[in-house]
């Protein structure tokens, strides 16, 4: 897989931003990274708040050439290989929390969105959001159930190495290695 990273400053919303790349026509591979964002979005309609600059938050497109109703396995399987992106580079073991968290000590490290355009029998494109809490102290996590990498280890990370570690592990999820047209 060849990945396409635009790294932003702020954008209202990776998942946004990426959406409009993709329906303008963006190849699979296109990854939006933003270090804030002011209308990120989580599940259910809820809003992903972190300080700027403190979290991993992105948003990858994939135009998998699969049956729609395959899309319902995304976001565990991402969840999967993020779990291992985290051990490989921080040694923390994640758990999976359907439909959408990956868990430490049973606080939410990070939150996983999927959204895609379908026309007919056919996936136009699938959207992937990710948000890890990264480099944010105690006092400032959005919601006392959340956790963070500087938190569970006790170290500042490196965003662009973990963004590597995450990129190099996603790839391996089917949405991208087995049915991708990239």
């Amino acid at each position: 897989m060849h990945w396409i990273v635009e790294h932003h400053d702020v954008l209202g919303s990776t998942m946004d931003a990426a959406d409009e790349r993709a329906r303008r026509g963006a190849p699979a591979g296109v990854v939006v990274v933003a270090g804030a964002q002011t209308v990120g979005r989580g599940q259910r309609g809820r809003q992903w708040l972190a300080p700027a600059g403190t979290s991993l938050l992105m948003t990858m497109i994939a135009r998998p050439e699969c049956d729609p109703g395959r899309l319902a396995d995304v976001p565990e399987l991402v969840g999967r290989h993020l779990s291992a992106a985290v051990f490989r580079i921080a040694g923390l073991r994640c758990d999976v929390k359907l439909p959408n968290d990956l868990m430490v000590n049973d606080r939410k490290l990070a939150g996983i969105l999927c959204q895609s355009a379908i026309e007919g029998p056919q996936v136009r494109h699938l959207l992937i959001g990710i948000g890890i809490n990264v480099n944010i102290p105690p006092d400032d996590l959005p919601l006392p159930t959340a956790t963070s990498l500087e938190i569970e280890t006790g170290q500042r990370w490196d965003l662009n190495l973990l963004l590597n570690e995450v990129l190099n592990e996603i790839e391996q999820c089917w949405c991208f290695a087995a049915c991708t047209n990239a």
